[in-house]
């Protein structure tokens, strides 16, 4: 049985991950709350899953915590993890590294342009860390979309919130498309790449994109809420542009990420489908109370 080292092993997904994984790897969680990368002890670690960071964050905060916790710290870990004779390191990066406002589809070649500092100290952490890359020392980054599953937290919590009130929301005729991840599926994905001993740029992703508009449906379909979507009026639209910019990228642009190549490069298809997903994650939140 493979050991396997986890940073976030209590964030959304690592805890995920760890109850995912619980029969399949041996699972040893690090802190680096706890303490520095430089003193932990790697000899007889197979692979490392680095989840933990800063995530990003709608608030303004210093754009040097960014850098400190998403670049430093794995700099650091990384280092650390070579010196012991870790032969893999898994890198969970962002999306966030293309920017916001694009325009087409993404792919595992397509040029990164972080407009903020989230997505640059994601970025910078994948350069060191192919930087220093070797045959015994492989590096694997994955760049996931939006997750979404059970426990979920932030935008997605606050959409729940907002799907699961009674009277129809202004939310129809989105016809936009987002990529997102169902936290099973970024799992599988992870666990395949370690299990292939697999290297280089990876993208997560669910098979298709959904717009707004089919998101909202589809949770308030689970909730057992009617549809009850009504179209914004385009001055409304305008308006909510105007005064929140990134609130309506989130609402009405779009962001989609193709990761036919990276399935088909590791022979691998998403497991479970976004209606799966969101069923589970709308059963954890019935039962949780948020």
């Amino acid at each position: 049985m493979t050991t396997i080292a986890v940073t976030g092993a209590t964030g959304f997904v690592g805890k995920r991950l760890m109850e995912y994984n619980k029969n399949k790897y041996r699972l040893v969680p690090l802190s680096l709350r706890q303490k520095k990368p430089a003193n932990f002890d790697l000899q007889g670690i197979g692979a490392v899953i680095h989840l933990a960071g800063k995530a990003h964050q709608m608030e303004s905060i210093a754009d040097s915590i960014y850098f400190d916790i998403n670049y430093e710290l794995t700099k650091q870990l990384a280092d650390t993890a070579k010196e012991n004779g870790v032969k893999q390191f898994l890198y969970i990066s962002s999306v966030k590294v293309y920017g916001d406002e694009i325009q087409g589809v993404l792919n595992e070649w397509s040029a990164c342009a972080p407009t903020d500092a989230y997505g640059a100290s994601k970025l910078q952490a994948e350069k060191y860390l192919q930087s220093i890359e070797t045959n015994d020392f492989k590096i694997a980054i994955i760049r996931p979309p939006l997750v979404y599953g059970p426990e979920v937290k932030g935008n997605m919590i606050r959409l729940l919130q907002l799907a699961n009130r009674k009277w129809p929301l202004p939310m129809g005729r989105i016809n936009n498309a987002r990529s997102m991840v169902f936290v099973d599926n970024l799992i599988e994905l992870i666990n395949t790449i370690i299990d292939k001993e697999a290297s280089g740029v990876f993208i997560a992703g669910d098979p298709e994109p959904l717009s707004t508009s089919e998101l909202i449906g589809l949770i308030r379909k689970n909730l057992g809420n009617k549809s009850g979507l009504i179209g914004i009026p385009g001055a409304i639209r305008k308006l909510i542009k105007r005064a929140k910019p990134a609130l309506y990228t989130r609402l009405f642009g779009s962001f989609v990420v193709d990761n036919s190549i990276t399935n088909a490069k590791l022979h691998f298809v998403p497991p479970y489908s976004t209606e799966q997903g969101i069923n589970q994650m709308v059963d954890w939140f019935k039962s949780s109370g948020k």
